[in-house]
């Protein structure tokens, strides 16, 4: 059951990544998000790879959201960003269980706030 969601959201990447080459800043992002939560949760190879593709994902599917209506509020951004938020946590949590999901993310906000002070 985990190996055909791990499918499932593989190919969904998949897809997504085709129709739009992340930048150098998104694929930055998510390696910092994805080398902070191994780091701290003691994740092998495989397990990184796949919080840095959700990650990525994350990162570059708020971006378009955002890049796709110019005059968007402060408002409507801090929606989509926790929309994007949510969809990665179920993600992970379809991976890894619900409790370590929630984990996850919220390192993903501690490694940001980290290199936001930066």
């Amino acid at each position: 059951m985990k190996n055909l969601i791990t499918c499932l959201c593989l190919t969904a990447f998949a897809f997504v990544a085709q129709a739009q080459e992340p930048t150098k800043y998104q694929k930055g992002r998510a390696t910092l998000f994805s080398t902070y939560i191994a780091d701290k949760m003691d994740l092998n190879e495989d397990q990184e790879k796949l919080v840095y593709n959700v990650m990525l994902e994350r990162v570059v599917n708020a971006n378009a959201k955002i890049k796709a209506n110019k005059d968007i509020s402060k408002e409507d951004k801090q929606a989509i960003y926790k929309a994007e938020f949510s969809n990665a946590q179920n993600k992970l949590a379809a991976e890894f269980g619900e409790k370590q999901a929630r984990k996850m993310m919220l390192l993903s906000n501690e490694a940001r706030k980290n290199a936001d002070k930066q």
